[in-house]
């Protein structure tokens, strides 16, 4: 019989506006594996600095891996969690969406943790506020979500409390859909608050803007909306109307969370 408290947690999330990361946050506190807090391992994928580090973990350690949904699917990043390699190693799969649907995600994730490696006993998918339309999501996860979070934990732990292989999970969706078409999503910068001070053009998890122009390249740019995110002088805005007007009639009703083991 496994030993439930041995395993060391590692959050491993690709998150550009921080909601998956605190979906994740909570999944591990939740866990507690660890009782304390600072015992759980951050790994922050979200830049390509962050994505060019290769980790290696072993059957002791337990993984959470989280992203983003944008349009149903993981976000268009080449490499995505190619860095992380486990050995028969038991993770968590979790995905933050903006309301809508995870479709396609939690499928995609399984199928690339599985090759890269890890055992997946578990996935969520967590509703959190949505990139371009943030009054959607606003507030999620909230004190229910925190409860179905607090559930799925529970519900994990006879997998680590019964003696043999892990079972694994079964989830929803086409493991390898066909790529969106790429949306374009205007965005504007207003030069006369911008400092040019670069944190947008570090932070950007896809390279997409250039270090000394500031210049958006919007053939590499995901839409993440990073660059606004993280400008601390509000210079970076994005013209999507259209879009929020959609998402405001299409993702207005609230979703509870859904997990499977």
């Amino acid at each position: 019989m496994r030993n439930y408290t041995s395993y060391t947690i590692y959050k491993a999330v690709f998150s550009p506006t921080y909601g998956t990361a605190h979906a994740a946050t909570l999944l591990a506190e939740q866990m507690d594996l660890n009782l304390a807090g600072e015992k759980v391992i951050k790994l922050d994928l979200t830049t390509p600095a962050g994505r060019s580090v290769r980790h290696f973990f072993s059957a002791s350690d337990l993984v959470i891996a989280g992203a983003p949904v944008y349009g149903g699917q993981l976000p268009p990043v080449e490499g995505l969690f190619e860095n992380l390699h486990g050995n028969q190693t038991p993770c968590i799969l979790l995905v933050g969406y903006g309301n809508r649907h995870y479709e396609n995600a939690l499928a995609q994730m399984k199928r690339i943790m599985t090759r890269q490696g890890f055992l997946c006993i578990g996935a969520i998918a967590c509703i959190v506020p949505h990139t371009f339309a943030p009054a959607i999501g606003a507030g999620r996860p909230n004190l229910e979500d925190l409860s179905a979070i607090a559930a799925f934990a529970n519900a994990l732990r006879p997998k680590f409390e019964t003696a043999g292989a892990f079972t694994i999970a079964e989830v929803p969706g086409d493991p390898c859909p066909e790529a969106n078409p790429k949306k374009e999503i205007p965005k504007a910068l207003d030069r006369s608050r911008c400092t040019e001070c670069g944190l947008c053009s570090a932070s950007c998890p896809a390279g997409a803007i250039h270090q000394k122009t500031n210049e958006i390249d919007s053939k590499v740019c995901i839409n993440c909306m990073r660059c606004a995110f993280v400008c601390p002088e509000k210079a970076r805005s994005f013209q999507a109307e259209q879009t929020k007007a959609w998402l405001e009639e299409n993702c207005a009703a609230p979703k509870k969370i859904e997990w499977y083991l």
